[in-house]
């Protein structure tokens, strides 16, 4: 392990008092993620009543070619900011590329294309938020690093459940109106970003690139959080691109009840960020994410197939997963701030973000594969059970750690 004298960062009077601006990031949270949530409840009217013939394998690939571009571009965009000491400039970049796709995305009737513009859309849309959620570390200490992750992941699961509901009642209006509200609000990101944040005091200017590149190596730990990331995310790419289609499929029901599923999922979630946050805090990272990466494995084993029994039934699975989801997120993005430093933050995201986006791309294949040449209650099946295997594999690499260095890890 790379020793790490330089560890211990002071903790300036900015990082203790800066609820104000981290109010302003989690609004800008909401709205740069409702832009892009807003699109999943119509998502089978737009693909396919425009790309008749399609398969549901080649369906998937909308959103897998989305987690490709979040996984290229969360890591690029970490190390640039690093490397020209600036932050606003990557939101307004992200935002207003953004919005142009958006736009793009409703404008052509060749789907290659409209995969093109899909990635694009994804690339600039991270940056937005990536940028965003380093911000938050570059405001926090290790007293308040849980507490603002727990802000900001309240917003960012606020966001995750208005925009499907949103997105399937104004579907109904038209099948291009989210994507023209999603470039609205991202337009209005822009525009709020540009005059409400600052660039924080802290930053370090100039890090150099191959040592931004060796986060990992020089901080092991982040592994831990990684792996967490990786498979939350992959279950949020596979509910989100599986349940608009399951709910179609079994219960023949359309956006609006969809996006009123997928809001219900969110609304524990939600409500659980900031608890959750302020009592990992107080306990440790560790005993949460186990339980709640336990409960939340088994609980997905069954939606498939106690889901088809009706929307009643789905609606109760899924606000139990959203409870069990609310209890692994804010530890796992506060432990990125325990395990790198202060100089490190913008790459501990970065590669934090980078594991989480390739368990978005695994998601959404996992579900059109299981879907295409099986089913979707053994879609849901083999998702929960990632859920189990991995987190059998976390605890191991957790006991590792432990017994390399007892006294640096916040985990337990």
């Amino acid at each position: 392990m790379v020793e790490q004298s330089h560890a211990t960062v002071t903790e300036t009077p900015t990082q203790e008092n800066n609820i104000s601006q981290v109010l302003v990031l989690g609004l800008l949270t909401l709205l740069t993620i409702t832009s892009a949530s807003i699109l999943h409840a119509n998502q089978p009217e737009f693909i396919f009543a425009r790309f008749p013939g399609l398969s549901e394998l080649d369906v998937s690939y909308f959103d897998t070619v989305l987690y490709v571009a979040y996984l290229v571009f969360g890591i690029t965009t970490g190390i640039v900011s690093n490397r020209v000491g600036k932050r606003r400039i990557f939101i307004a970049i992200g935002t207003l590329g953004a919005s142009l796709f958006y736009i793009l995305m409703t404008a052509t009737l060749v789907y290659p294309i409209l995969l093109a513009f899909r990635f694009a859309q994804g690339a600039f849309i991270v940056m937005a938020w990536q940028t965003l959620m380093t911000l938050i570390l570059d405001l926090s200490s290790s007293k308040n690093r849980g507490r603002n992750m727990g802000i900001y992941g309240f917003f960012l699961a606020l966001a995750m459940g208005l925009g499907p509901m949103l997105g399937g009642l104004i579907s109904e209006v038209s099948v291009f109106m989210p994507y023209y509200v999603a470039a609205a609000l991202s337009a209005l990101v822009f525009i709020l970003s540009m005059s409400l944040l600052r660039e924080p005091q802290e930053l370090s200017k100039n890090p150099v690139l191959k040592d931004s590149l060796r986060v990992v190596q020089q901080n092991p730990k982040i592994i831990v959080p990684g792996l967490f990331n990786f498979v939350d995310r992959l279950h949020m790419g596979f509910i989100i691109f599986i349940l608009p289609y399951f709910i179609v499929v079994t219960l023949g029901l359309g956006p609006s009840m969809r996006g009123m599923a997928m809001g219900i999922f969110a609304l524990p979630f939600i409500a659980l960020q900031y608890p959750v946050g302020k009592l990992s805090d107080r306990i440790g990272r560790y005993k949460l994410l186990v339980l709640g990466s336990f409960a939340y494995g088994v609980v997905l084993c069954v939606v498939g197939y106690f889901g088809q029994m009706g929307f009643g039934v789905l609606v109760v699975l899924l606000f139990i997963l959203g409870v069990f989801s609310g209890v692994t997120s804010p530890p796992s993005m506060a432990m990125v701030g325990d395990s790198v430093d202060k100089k490190d933050h913008a790459m501990g995201m970065g590669f934090f973000n980078f594991m989480g986006n390739i368990g978005m791309i695994v998601g959404p294949v996992v579900g059109g594969l299981f879907w295409a040449y099986g089913n979707l209650v053994i879609a849901f099946l083999v998702a929960g059970l990632i859920e189990l295997v991995s987190l059998i594999l976390n605890v191991i690499i957790i006991r590792r750690f432990r017994k390399q260095t007892h006294s640096e890890l916040m985990i337990s």
